[in-house]
């Protein structure tokens, strides 16, 4: 497969944000993101562009029969039961459907509620003039950049983010956003970069990112990391 056609990556890219791209193909494109700037311009592409159509929709209230799906999913569809002459029966049965059902939502809801986040760093030229603040959740699969700053302007330009594992070379976290917030989930590569890292770092690159998967243009930003896990 040549994954030099930019239509390609743009594929590829695509799926990877969207979660539709799994197994052995996932894992492909992660190590293709590490070893490539195209394929990693594409990916930064997708999630920032999905980024602001996020924050662009409102919420939606699921509709009742969502429930009554989620019921006969867990439990089946309901099926004919015989009469009783005991009335008491069927109502402890019918409390104790309800006690199943509370727990197992009460369950589904704390599984989907996503844990705090919790500020990884913050970037700044020096102590009163922060630019981007760095936020995760624990486990580390994701990073959430907000600009907390006036960020200077560079015409044609980009800034890169760079893990700073200790004993080998720079990774790529991606680009830094000029305004407003993105979530960038971490490929396997990142993640373990991150993992051993102390530090972070900021460099002025060409637009779209550093060329060579290592920094090229001047360092601007280098800041101290909170322990990850």
């Amino acid at each position: 497969m040549n994954y030099e056609q930019a239509a390609l990556l743009d594929r590829l890219a695509a799926e990877y944000v969207l979660g539709t791209l799994r197994g052995p193909a996932r894992r492909r494109f992660e190590e293709l993101c590490a070893q490539s700037a195209a394929a990693r311009s594409a990916l930064y592409r997708w999630e920032d562009d999905l980024a602001q159509l996020s924050r662009t929709l409102s919420p939606v209230q699921p509709a009742a029969r969502v429930w009554t799906n989620v019921s006969t999913q867990l439990f089946g569809a309901p099926s004919a039961v015989p009469r009783t002459t005991s009335r008491r029966r069927w109502r402890l049965a019918a409390a104790a459907g309800l006690a199943a059902v509370a727990l197992i939502v009460g369950l589904i809801v704390r599984e989907l509620t996503p844990p705090p986040l919790q500020t990884f760093a913050v970037l700044a030229t020096d102590s009163t003039h922060p630019l981007w603040r760095l936020e995760r959740r624990a486990p580390l699969t994701a990073l959430t950049i907000e600009v907390v700053g006036a960020v200077p302007p560079a015409a044609g330009k980009s800034y890169e983010l760079w893990a700073l594992p200790r004993g080998a070379a720079p990774v790529s976290l991606g680009l830094l956003p000029a305004a407003g917030r993105a979530e960038r989930r971490l490929s396997a590569p990142q993640r373990a970069a991150l993992l051993a890292a102390d530090k972070v770092a900021v460099s002025v690159e060409p637009l779209g990112g550093s060329p060579t998967g290592s920094p090229t243009g001047p360092i601007v930003i280098v800041t101290n990391v909170a322990a990850s896990g």
